[in-house]
């Protein structure tokens, strides 16, 4: 009997071999810095970026990993096309490339929200930065504290100076959430990435029209930007002076409703001003693993480094800008916070930068759901955070800024009818 328990475990070994390891989906998400491949697989299975590869082709071999028989393949970003070869009896996947790209290649466990293996083949394009705008002033200083006197706000039909003698503040709209990274679900099932997409686009089109403001998206499509590429792409790549996060929030509660403004916490992602907020700062800094992104468990020196640097400057100044902008929300949005609330945000952490992070409402109250969907309900949003940063800028004006030289303006006028 031995013989035959033997000769059935083998083949039942052998049939499971030739199976081998189901693929069950292909998705794909392209961004301006980078192509993102992920294949849904049944298990765990062995791969290796092939020495044979090229600067124009990418080839991932998959030895336990059959050929697909029907399964959706769509070139996107950098990929020209998309294929499974055999390879032995597995299979090998081939990419060929418009451009030149570096490939990064890496298998994600099963997660909660993600029940199978995910293999992720990372294309970070050569030429990601090559388009970066230069602004006339790299890195600029805060902004100062207000003097004593006050300033009335000029209107915005009156003729700016010289271009050369004045730069706009610039203004990096960050989307929260994006590709698989879904963000909040609503009842109805609007996806929070959805919702603050549109968001960013109003801001970004309503701040356009005015004078003396420059903004930027640091994602414009539906894709998946890591934590610390949000706020490097706007401090390294457009020399933001202030980075707007956009979001809209979740709760438990179905009745839990209303805006709220955050900044990053005076000592670093350890503390928060709320239960609230901490446990929104640790639902948010998940970010990275939703979108299969392997982060530290803790942020270490740097990071501690990094919270005293902003709390020695650019933190001051955010939680004036996030008053300014409760201010305008309040008028029409109920607040969930009445005060600037404060949290470890990871997306918050770049020194030199006025950093915020707006939560817009519940996308889990069905009313708000319903509000946060309606493009109407979105510009009002937008217009009120412009609002905010419009009266921030004319507060606290940035040096060698249209704001600055506004102020200087009217204080001359002031002198000069005085006189």
């Amino acid at each position: 009997m031995k013989w035959l328990y033997a000769a059935l475990f083998g083949l039942g070994w052998t049939l499971q071999v030739q199976a081998g390891i189901e693929v069950s989906r292909v998705r794909s998400w392209p961004s301006p810095e980078r192509t993102r491949y992920v294949l849904d697989l049944s298990a765990a299975p062995h791969y290796q970026l092939s020495p044979d590869s090229s600067p124009g082709q990418v080839l991932v071999d998959l030895p336990d990993v059959p050929v697909p028989g029907t399964l959706a393949l769509h070139a996107a970003g950098l990929v020209k096309t998309i294929a499974f070869d055999p390879a032995g009896q597995g299979s090998r996947l081939r990419l060929d490339l418009s451009a030149a790209a570096t490939p990064v290649v890496f298998l994600l466990p099963p997660a909660p929200q993600h029940p199978g293996y995910r293999l992720v083949v990372d294309l970070v394009s050569h030429d990601q930065d090559q388009d970066a705008p230069a602004p006339a002033l790299a890195n600029p200083p805060l902004p100062p504290s207000p003097p004593s006197v006050s300033t009335a706000p000029v209107e915005h039909n009156d003729k700016p100076p010289v271009a050369a003698h004045w730069r706009p503040v610039v203004v990096a709209i960050d989307a929260g959430h994006g590709g698989q990274d879904t963000g909040a679900i609503g009842p109805g099932a609007i996806y929070e990435k959805t919702v603050t997409l549109a968001i960013a686009r109003s801001l970004r089109e309503q701040m356009q029209g005015v004078t003396g403001l420059q903004p930027v998206l640091t994602r414009d499509g539906d894709y998946f930007i890591p934590l610390v590429e949000r706020r490097e792409i706007a401090r390294r790549h457009y020399h933001a002076d202030i980075f707007i996060s956009i979001h809209a929030d979740a709760s438990p509660s179905r009745d839990a409703r209303g805006a709220s403004v955050f900044a990053l916490s005076l000592k670093g992602a350890n503390t928060a001003t709320s239960r609230f907020a901490r446990a929104l700062a640790e639902r948010e800094n998940q970010a990275d693993q939703m979108g299969g992104i392997k982060v530290p468990s803790h942020d270490g020196v740097l990071a501690n480094v990094l919270a005293d640097m902003v709390v020695e400057g650019s933190l001051e100044h955010s939680l004036h800008l996030g008053g300014e902008i409760i201010d305008e929300l309040k008028d029409f949005s109920p607040l969930h916070a009445h005060h600037v609330e404060q949290a470890g945000f990871a997306v918050l952490k770049e020194p030199g930068m006025v950093s915020l992070l707006v939560e817009n409402g519940f996308i889990t109250n069905r009313k708000e759901e319903h509000q946060l969907s309606d493009a109407a309900y979105q510009a009002k949003l937008a217009h009120a955070i412009l609002r905010g940063v419009e009266r921030y800028c004319q507060q606290y004006p940035l040096p060698g800024s249209y704001f600055a030289w506004q102020r200087q303006s009217a204080l001359k006028a002031r002198t000069a009818e005085a006189d």
